[in-house]
């Protein structure tokens, strides 16, 4: 598999909690998946997580307080480095990229493989096939997958940028090329995985346990500006998320979707 810019990771590291994890958005955007954790009983039983694109390690730090083992693992050294600052000294970080993970010594040890908030949308449609059948040969029967990715439509978006007359962005996600996505000023590769396509992949290995959206009418981060301006609007979207978000066929419609499956 090849580098996903993780120069570009290095440097939005310093600032990513503040633009992302603590943001009005981040932080509702989790909620969601979280909620599907525990509608899953993902948090009713002590898990051995393995966790990639780990960031500055928000996630492992929340399952590590809820009794959890975590292994947290990320190709950035930079945001490597800010997890090891910031978060319990319980939890194993590790630098690591994607092609290294089904073969990590300690993998086959955890019973859950953890992505949140896209980190499989750096690598594009034949290396994410890739590197679910890598995985498949290397964890048990009954173990999880457990990801958070971004579909090829985003709703949200797509109605944002049809309303300012950009008709090319309107769409860009519904392509199989990278589309580079900026991220603190850094440009980021990065390929769009529809529910269907990410399901087909699985379905041989495992069953699906869910499908659902995250964010159907919640914006992506980047609209965080706006909102934080209009926080009567962006609560009123997360009502909205709270009634309609369960409907599963919105997930190829939404800003992320989770997926929960279970090796056959």
């Amino acid at each position: 598999m090849k580098n996903y810019s993780k120069q570009s990771f290095d440097s939005a590291a310093k600032q990513y909690d503040d633009v992302f994890t603590f943001s009005e958005i981040g932080m509702l955007q989790r909620q969601r998946v979280y909620h599907w954790l525990d509608r899953s009983g993902f948090f009713s039983s002590s898990k051995r997580i393995f966790e990639i694109n780990c960031g500055t390690g928000y996630d492992a730090e929340q399952f590590v307080q809820r009794g959890h083992e975590v292994i947290a693992t990320d190709d950035s050294a930079e945001m490597t480095s800010e997890a090891k600052q910031k978060r319990n000294l319980m939890i194993d970080f590790q630098q690591l990229s994607f092609h290294e993970v089904a073969n990590h010594p300690n993998f086959a040890e955890t019973n859950v493989l953890f992505s949140n908030f896209g980190g499989l949308n750096c690598i594009n449609h034949r290396e994410l096939k890739q590197f679910t059948s890598d995985v498949a040969n290397n964890q048990s029967r009954g173990d999880q997958l457990i990801w958070v990715l971004m579909p090829k439509i985003c709703m949200i978006e797509s109605i944002y940028f049809l309303l300012k007359l950009q008709l090319k962005k309107a769409f860009r996600r519904n392509t199989s090329s990278a589309t580079v996505v900026n991220v603190q000023s850094s440009s980021i590769p990065t390929f769009y995985h529809s529910p269907k396509e990410v399901r087909e992949m699985l379905e041989e290995n495992y069953m699906i346990i869910l499908i659902k959206p995250v964010a159907i009418f919640l914006p992506p981060s980047y609209f965080e500006e706006f909102f934080g301006k209009h926080k009567a609007i962006l609560n009123f979207l997360n009502r909205l998320e709270s009634v309609f978000g369960s409907i599963s066929r919105l997930a190829s419609w939404s800003d992320h979707f989770i997926i929960i499956a279970e090796k056959k």
